[in-house]
C-alpha cells in the first residue's frame, strides 16, 4: 500500500509539468512558424499520458535495481547540499554526531498506509461508478434500432436531441464491440449522414474510442487532480481535430462540405448534452475545427520523437526527484544489503541483513518512536564514544560492538530504577552496556546499596568488552556472541541443539532466539548511515 501511494504521488507530480510542457512547446512551435499537424498533436498528447504513467514507474524499479541511495548525479547533488548525504559514513577516530534536526520530517509509515488506502478507495469508487455507467451505455446501445453494420462496428440510431458519438466496449465474440450513435435528424440529408459516420468510424480506426476509454479510467484514479481532467479534455480535442484532418487531407471528405456538415450539426443541437463518459464524437463542434478545415497540414517527419525525447529529459529528474519525496524512510532488503555493503569498514563487525534486519531497520527509521530513540542513542554515543572504544579496543574488539550500547540503553549510563526505553528484551540492568547484577559481579564490578560500578562508563565497558570477548571466542560468530549477550549461553546451547544449525538468521525465524541480534545489526546500520534519520 506504502509502494502504491508513492507510484500514485509520483505521477501526481510529473502530471502537471508534463502537461505543461507539452501544452507549452505545441505553441511555442506554433508561435515560430512550425506547428503540428492535428495528427502529430494527438500523438504528442498521447505520448505525454505514456511519460506521465511510465516515468515514475521506471524510477521506481530502477531504485529496486541500483538500491544504494540517490540514483543519479542530479538527485545526489541535491541530496549532499542539503546535508542528507555524508561524505563519510563512519568517520574513522571522530565522534558520531547526532544529525541536524530537520524543519519538516518525512511522512510516517502510518500516514502513507492511510494515504494510500484512501486513495484507493476514492479511486475505487469513482471508477466503479464510471464503469457501471459505461456498461449502462452498452445496453442502451444494443436497445436502439441498428441502422447498418461496418464489420463489428454498429451503426445505430440514436435519440431526439443526441449528438453523434463512437464508443467501444471490450468483448468478445461476433457481438459488436464497437458502436456509431447518429442523430434522427441526419436521415433526412444524406451527405451529412455520410460525413457523419465516416467521421466516427475514423474515430474507431485511429483508436480514439480506446484511448477514450482509458481517460475514463486515469480521470478515475486522479479524480482529485486537476491536471488529469486537463490532460483528458486537450486528448479529446485532439482527436476530433485529428478526425477532421485525416478526412479531409486524404481526398475523402472535401472541406467546404465537412465544414458545412459540422456547422448544421452545431445548429442542429446547441443545447446539446455532453458526450457520455468513455466515448468521444462530433459534439460542440467550434469556430477552430472549422478554420483548420483550410489550413494547409504540415507534416514534420522527425517533430514528434524529438519532443517526446526532449519532454522525457525534462521529466525524468522531476521523476526521480518525486520518487525521492514520497518513497519515505523505508527500505527494501536489497536496499538494506546495499547499503550494508557500501558501509562495511575494513574487518569491523559485519552486518549480515535478513528480514529481520530489515524489519528492526524500519521501525527505528520510519517510526516516531524508533527515531526518537536513535537520534538519543547518536547523541549519548557522542559523548560516549571515547571512552568505550577504549575499552573495545583494550580487548582488540571491533568498533561496531558499540551498537550493543546503543540498543541496550541509547547510550545512556542509567540505574535500573530509570524509566527510560531499552531496545533488548529480557530482564532489565543498568549502566550503558545495561549489565545486570549477576554478570556484573561476575566480572569483577560492585552492584550494592552503598556503590554501583555498572553506573562507572569505564569500568562497565571493561567488564563488557571482557565478555563479548570470552563469548566469540566460544562461539567463533559474532552474531551468536551477540545472541548469548542478551539470553546466555545456555539459551543459545540450546538453540544450537534443537535448531541444528549455526545460522543465527534461521535460528530466530524458527524461534529458537529472538530478535535481539537483528535489533543490534539494525541500529548498527544507522549508525554508519545516520543520514538515514534525517
Amino acid at each position: 500500500m506504502r509502494g502504491l501511494a508513492s507510484l500514485a504521488l509520483g505521477v501526481a507530480v510529473v502530471l502537471p509539468v508534463a502537461l505543461g510542457l507539452a501544452w507549452g512547446a505545441v505553441a511555442l512551435l506554433a508561435r515560430v512558424g512550425l506547428p503540428l499537424a492535428a495528427r502529430q498533436s494527438l500523438r504528442v498528447g498521447r505520448g505525454v499520458l505514456v511519460l506521465v504513467l511510465a516515468l515514475p514507474l521506471l524510477v521506481m524499479g530502477a531504485r529496486v535495481l541500483s538500491p544504494a541511495g540517490p540514483l543519479f548525479t542530479f538527485e545526489r547533488s541535491v541530496a549532499r547540499r542539503a546535508e542528507q548525504l555524508p561524505v563519510a559514513v563512519w568517520p574513522k577516530g571522530e565522534q558520531v554526531q547526532a544529525p541536524a534536526p530537520r524543519g519538516a520530517s518525512a511522512v510516517s509509515s502510518s500516514v502513507w498506509t492511510v494515504l494510500g488506502l484512501g486513495w484507493c478507495l476514492g479511486a475505487g469508487l469513482v471508477i466503479g461508478r464510471a464503469l457501471v455507467g459505461h456498461r449502462r451505455l452498452l445496453r442502451r446501445l444494443e436497445a436502439l434500432p441498428r441502422v447498418r453494420g461496418v464489420g463489428r462496428v454498429a451503426v445505430v440510431l440514436g435519440e431526439a436531441g443526441t449528438p453523434a458519438f463512437s464508443a467501444w466496449f471490450p468483448r468478445w465474440g461476433s457481438r459488436p464491440s464497437a458502436w456509431v450513435v447518429i442523430p434522427p435528424a441526419l436521415l433526412e440529408d444524406a451527405e451529412a449522414l455520410r460525413l457523419t459516420v465516416l467521421h466516427e468510424l475514423q474515430h474507431h480506426r485511429q483508436r480514439d474510442t480506446h484511448l477514450a476509454l482509458a481517460r475514463l479510467v486515469f480521470t478515475g484514479a486522479f479524480f482529485w487532480h486537476p491536471a488529469a481532467h486537463g490532460l483528458s479534455r486537450w486528448l479529446s480535442s485532439l482527436q476530433e481535430l485529428a478526425c477532421d484532418e485525416v478526412l479531409v487531407s486524404s481526398g475523402r471528405v472535401q472541406a467546404l462540405a465537412y465544414a458545412r456538415c459540422l456547422l448544421q450539426a452545431a445548429l442542429r443541437v446547441p443545447g446539446a448534452p455532453p458526450v457520455p463518459a468513455g466515448a468521444t464524437g462530433m459534439s460542440h463542434p467550434t469556430q477552430r475545427r472549422i478554420h483548420m478545415l483550410f489550413q494547409p497540414c504540415p507534416r514534420r517527419v522527425h517533430a514528434v520523437p524529438a519532443l517526446l525525447g526532449a519532454l522525457a529529459l525534462f521529466l525524468l529528474p522531476v521523476a526521480v526527484l518525486a520518487q525521492g519525496v514520497t518513497k519515505g524512510r523505508e527500505m527494501s532488503l536489497a536496499e538494506a544489503q546495499a547499503l550494508a555493503r557500501k558501509s562495511q569498514p575494513p574487518g569491523d563487525l559485519p552486518v549480515v541483513v535478513d528480514a529481520k534486519v530489515v524489519e528492526h531497520l524500519n521501525r527505528l527509521v520510519g517510526t516516531d518512536k524508533g527515531r526518537a530513540f536513535m537520534k538519543r542513542a547518536l547523541e549519548n554515543l557522542g559523548a560516549h564514544r571515547a571512552a568505550l572504544l577504549a575499552g573495545l579496543r583494550a580487548k582488540g574488539l571491533p568498533e561496531g560492538l558499540l551498537a550493543v550500547a546503543v540498543v541496550e540503553s541509547a547510550v545512556t549510563n542509567m540505574p535500573e530504577t530509570d524509566g527510560r526505553p531499552s531496545l533488548a528484551p529480557g530482564m532489565r540492568g543498568a549502566g550503558v552496556w545495561m549489565f545486570i547484577p549477576e554478570t556484573a559481579r561476575r566480572f569483577g564490578l560492585e552492584v550494592s546499596e552503598a556503590k554501583d560500578d555498572r553506573l562507572d562508563v569505564e569500568l562497565e565497558t571493561r567488564a563488557a568488552a571482557s565478555l563479548l570477548s570470552e563469548l566469540h571466542a566460544r562461539y567463533a560468530d559474532w552474531r551468536l556472541a551477540l545472541a548469548a549477550y542478551n539470553q546466555g549461553e545456555k539459551k543459545v546451547d540450546q538453540a544450537l541443539a534443537e535448531g541444528g544449525s549455526r545460522d543465527v538468521s534461521a535460528l530466530i525465524s524458527g524461534g529458537h532466539l529472538n530478535d535481539y541480534v537483528a535489533t543490534v545489526q539494525a541500529g548498527l546500520l544507522i549508525v554508519r548511515n545516520p543520514h538515514l534519520l534525517d
